[in-house]
């Protein structure tokens, strides 16, 4: 059976055993902030934004995906522009099928390992303690669903244990 794992630190550090990283991208699929230029800068900065350029002639639409090799990270990168919970009318709503996309396109990719943050909890404004209980539970349902591994990366201990004990409560078995 597919698990849920949560770990903290670095994400760069997570990458061995999966196919895939989450990359909660701008809608120019540039280098940006946060773990954006944190993969961009260890797949090849100059590498991923010549990919994207000659590939993709448009912005992202909200919750659209697109994969990219993932050059020097030697998986591939599954790309999410998340949506911006200021920009929403049902923010959690709208962050929930981001999670669901994920899945159905790495299902459909045949990825079996996927890498991630906590999608939308740095500059498109989620708070952590307001978002954990529904997106463990979502993660949780999609991993059997989808018969997929899901390493959920997170930045800091106190952020770590608010998913952990909120995964203890959720726990499938």
């Amino acid at each position: 059976m597919k698990k849920l794992k949560i770990v903290c630190g670095d994400i760069i550090d997570h990458l061995s055993g999966n196919d895939l990283i989450i990359n909660s991208t701008n809608k120019h699929m540039k280098y940006g902030s946060g773990v954006c230029g944190v993969i961009y800068n260890f797949a090849g900065k100059n590498l991923l934004e010549e990919y994207c350029l000659r590939s993709y002639n448009k912005n992202m639409e909200t919750n659209e995906i697109r994969i990219t090799p993932g050059f020097n990270l030697k998986i591939d990168i599954l790309h999410i522009y998340a949506p911006k919970k200021h920009e929403s009318k049902n923010p959690l709503n709208d962050l929930l099928k981001s999670y669901e996309k994920i899945f159905t396109v790495a299902k459909d990719n045949k990825y079996n390992n996927i890498v991630s943050v906590s999608i939308g909890t740095g500059v498109h404004g989620y708070k952590h303690k307001e978002i954990v209980k529904k997106v463990i539970q979502k993660i949780n349902r999609l991993v059997i669903k989808y018969n997929i591994n899901f390493t959920l990366v997170l930045p800091r201990h106190n952020i770590y244990e608010l998913y952990l004990e909120e995964y203890k409560k959720d726990k499938i078995l």
